[in-house]
């Protein structure tokens, strides 16, 4: 008979929970996620620091909340006691309607995929990756909790790391090869539509692993301040990693909870996208597929470089409003009229068009609108080499539009040019 010793001694064990003096929030101001559209208290999980879900991942700070989950920072205490310390994100979704359960589900099946598909191809590196998956049951439900790669922050944020806040154009260059070998992974490899590409999800990794430790030891001795409730307590989000140690991060797509899978050549309907990110395929509901990613794109870059979006389609009346005929004629002013062929296929397109392909109010299409104009951070042959990449994305027909691979080859991302 063969004697085996356990090993639990040997793997890292859970901190304490903290004695620190934490101060208290006022519990009749709603904080974090109590103040995203339709919040239910019932439908999130209550996560305290220092529990261990799953009886492995301790929690040590929050990183973040949505409207329809929170995430954690957590240690794996699946370690040897000698090994570093290993720091892991927990996303842990709320419970909910069928139709957000399917969403749940669909992400999981997504990155489970993504895992499995060619780790050789250059944009694999460029996709954040699924570690573990669990669930835990609440009061309200099952919440599904996704164990990933804890990562610095989303682009919005880390632009704002730049002088004027915006990406300098030789930082943007290198950032966007990395967006496009991680869209080329996803289309030609995985056969996977991301349908929500944004500054918000796309995330840079952090430069040394080592902040996450100091942040966790930093919320065990000195909390944020809380608010403490009858059933629950809401914390405080600790995300904020301060100034770049490098000047150029190493980015992660991220959140697939919307997105589809399509074989080449499949077609697929819906409303998808950031709605000042939507193709105009999308707004007209004339079906997408993988280059509805690559308008997308186009669009963010200029987040990105000139620190706002392309467009603003408000409608007359509603200044704050989103508007689809403004944004439609905002697309015409840049690229001018759509075809009819892409308007005979839209499901939309009588909401909007005239049956002679004209826009029911052209007053809607601005004058004084187009690339050149929009751009300042750029000038000379620089800004034009710019242009020709961005309408290389951003036309009315997807087929027109350059794939992902092809648009690597781009030499604004590979050059540089004199400016005015």
């Amino acid at each position: 008979m063969i004697k085996t010793w356990p090993l639990t001694p040997l793997y890292r064990r859970p901190w304490p929970i903290s004695s620190a003096v934490v101060s208290q929030l006022d519990p009749s101001i709603p904080i974090e996620e109590e103040k995203t559209p339709n919040y239910h208290a019932d439908r999130f999980y209550s996560v305290y620091l220092g529990q261990v879900l799953n009886g492995r991942y301790q929690i040590a700070t929050k990183l973040g909340y949505g409207a329809n989950s929170t995430v954690w920072l957590a240690r794996d205490l699946n370690r040897w006691r000698w090994s570093r310390e290993k720091y892991v994100a927990i996303k842990v979704n709320a419970t909910s309607q069928h139709s957000r359960r399917v969403h749940t589900e669909n992400e999981l099946d997504i990155m489970r995929h993504i895992s499995q598909v060619n780790s050789q191809h250059k944009g694999w590196y460029f996709i954040r990756k699924l570690f573990d998956s669990f669930t835990l049951e609440g009061t309200s439900g099952i919440h599904s909790c996704l164990v990933l790669e804890a990562l610095r922050e989303p682009l919005w944020l880390y632009r704002r790391r730049y002088i004027g806040g915006v990406i300098p154009p030789d930082i943007l260059k290198i950032l966007t090869q990395m967006i496009l070998h991680a869209l080329d992974f996803l289309h030609s490899e995985c056969r996977v539509i991301h349908t929500d590409l944004k500054p918000d999800n796309i995330m840079v990794k952090i430069e040394d692993a080592s902040i996450f430790e100091r942040d966790a030891k930093d919320e065990f001795n000195n909390p944020l301040p809380q608010k403490n409730l009858d059933t629950r307590t809401i914390y405080l989000s600790r995300n904020n990693y301060g100034p770049l140690s490098i000047p150029t991060g190493i980015i992660q797509v991220v959140d697939f909870d919307l997105s589809v899978r399509a074989e080449p050549g499949q077609i697929h309907m819906g409303a998808i996208q950031g709605k000042i990110y939507r193709a105009p395929e999308v707004i007209l509901n004339a079906g997408y597929t993988y280059s509805a990613d690559i308008w997308s794109l186009g669009v963010m870059l200029w987040d990105l470089l000139e620190g706002k979006g392309l467009f603003n389609p408000t409608a007359p009346d509603k200044a704050d409003g989103y508007d689809d005929q403004s944004h439609l004629g905002q697309i015409e002013a840049l690229i001018g009229p759509p075809p009819q062929n892409l308007l005979s296929s839209g499901q939309r397109t009588s909401m909007f068009y005239k049956p002679n392909g004209e826009l029911k109010d052209p007053g809607r299409i601005p004058s004084d609108f187009s690339f050149e104009n929009t751009i300042g951070f750029m000038s000379g042959e620089e800004k034009l080499r710019f242009i020709r990449f961005v309408k290389r994305m951003m036309k009315w027909s997807p087929k027109e539009r350059n794939t992902a691979r092809e648009l690597l080859d781009d030499p604004w991302l590979h050059e540089d040019f004199p400016q005015d």
